[in-house]
């Protein structure tokens, strides 16, 4: 064997090896942050954040990532569900500050024979007493909050411009929710959310006592 095959077979060695401890450490890695994950959502549960600001960055900035390894231990819809915890415990003081705040419903909360007209402001709520619309919306109106019933996303961006309001508290699906309150979180807005009990963009439904109960006492 010569001296250029036994240097090639050295290196070659060297770069297995290399791989070898490249693979432990990547495996070692993903091992830790997964039980950080775990761990964090434990200590949520119990009313308790780990490396809050950490914790922030990340869901801001790599929700995806988070997303796919929690779909190892969970469901996508679970996923978002721990999302919208980590950020109303996460806000919760900071939006108790805010002054000048704003709540966003979903259409789909109205009842189907609703006789409300959809407005550039949104849907404008007549108080026919045929869904808990109405009642949301007088207390919520009653704790110094702007109030907009909306169909879509465009509507809330619209919102964010002319109001520029200090905290948003929104309702809505697990899904929209999540993505909402991470684009504010983006934004350095404080938020709150309320996900529906029920919903598929029709005679959807929200937990009222818990609602009203949450925007009293923020």
């Amino acid at each position: 064997m010569t001296n250029l095959e036994e240097e090639n077979l050295d290196l070659g060695g060297v770069l297995q090896l290399i791989g070898v401890i490249t693979i432990v450490l990547l495996t070692l890695a993903f091992l830790s942050f997964l039980l950080i994950l775990v761990i964090g959502f434990i200590l949520l549960k119990k009313n308790k954040l780990i490396f809050p600001n950490l914790a922030l960055f990340l869901m801001d900035n790599l929700y995806s990532v988070l997303l796919k390894i929690f779909l190892l231990v969970g469901t996508e819809d679970t996923f978002y569900r721990v999302g919208i915890e980590f950020y109303n415990k996460y806000y919760e003081d900071k939006f108790k500050k805010a002054k000048k705040r704003v709540l966003v419903l979903p259409h789909c909360l109205r009842d189907v024979k609703c006789p409300a007209k959809l407005t550039p402001k949104g849907v404008e709520c007549v108080f026919c007493n045929r869904c808990g619309v109405g009642e949301i919306l007088k207390v919520a109106e009653s704790r110094g909050y702007k109030v907009y019933i909306i169909p879509g996303s465009t509507f809330l961006k619209r919102i964010l411009k002319e109001e520029m309001p200090e905290a948003v508290f929104g309702v809505a699906c697990n899904r929209d929710l999540f993505y909402g309150m991470n684009s504010l979180s983006r934004k350095g807005i404080p938020s709150q959310g309320q996900p529906l009990l029920r919903d598929g963009c029709i005679n959807t439904i929200v937990d009222m006592e818990e609602l009203i109960s949450r925007l009293k006492s923020l």
